[in-house]
């Protein structure tokens, strides 16, 4: 369904003269809506999240004689709690496409969640980068302990504790203020831009 006809369906509804047929013709349409355009992409996401950290996963478990596992468990970990992420954004996507069983009012409500899980989507997407940086800056301290002398990412004889937290304040923020950008266009792409039609839409309507 259109946005117009989304429109026009609430315009109807709101004076209590709402055609089933008429609904029936625009769920036809739903490739061409904003809700299924973003469910589509997450279709997508979900299927790259899987591949990629499942493929990670999958090295660590088995590579280096599974010395490094643990690797292995947090991105499994990662890719269970995407899933979940993934899960609860499609349910929701999916009532907000059954238009013939909402009123504006719990439309708005489901809007304003849609938005709530996409800035959550774009901050831990962005802050998954420093967190692995530092875990697995963590567990190379303790497995190859013969890298702290060759490294300044790590403190030493020859390597003052200030040093090492001006490296990795270096490391941390050039690389999450490079994923922070990259991650709002990409986000901005799948979603926010059709978040910005449905509030535009709402917000006529209010006129």
């Amino acid at each position: 369904m259109e946005l117009s006809d989304m429109k026009n369906v609430w315009s109807d509804k709101s004076s209590g003269a709402i055609d089933s047929d008429k609904i029936l013709a625009m769920l036809g349409k739903q490739s061409h809506n904003p809700m299924a355009k973003m469910r589509r992409n997450l279709r997508m996401e979900l299927l790259i999240v899987i591949f990629s950290f499942g493929a990670v996963a999958a090295y660590y478990f088995l590579a280096f004689k599974s010395e490094y596992r643990i690797i292995g468990w947090a991105y499994a970990l990662l890719l269970v709690l995407f899933c979940y992420y993934f899960f609860r954004k499609n349910k929701l996507l999916s009532q907000m496409q059954c238009t013939g069983c909402q009123v504006k009012s719990n439309f708005e409500l489901q809007l304003r969640t849609l938005e709530r899980y996409v800035k959550f989507y774009l901050i831990s997407g962005t802050a998954v980068i420093p967190i692995l940086f530092i875990f697995l800056g963590i567990i190379l301290y303790y497995k190859k302990p013969m890298l702290i002398d060759e490294t300044i990412l790590y403190p030493s004889a020859t390597n003052p504790v200030w040093k090492f937290l001006l490296a990795w304040t270096i490391l941390l923020t050039v690389s999450t203020t490079i994923m922070w950008v990259l991650n709002r266009g990409y986000v901005n792409k799948l979603y926010g831009r059709h978040i910005d039609n449905l509030k535009q839409l709402l917000l006529q309507m209010n006129e």
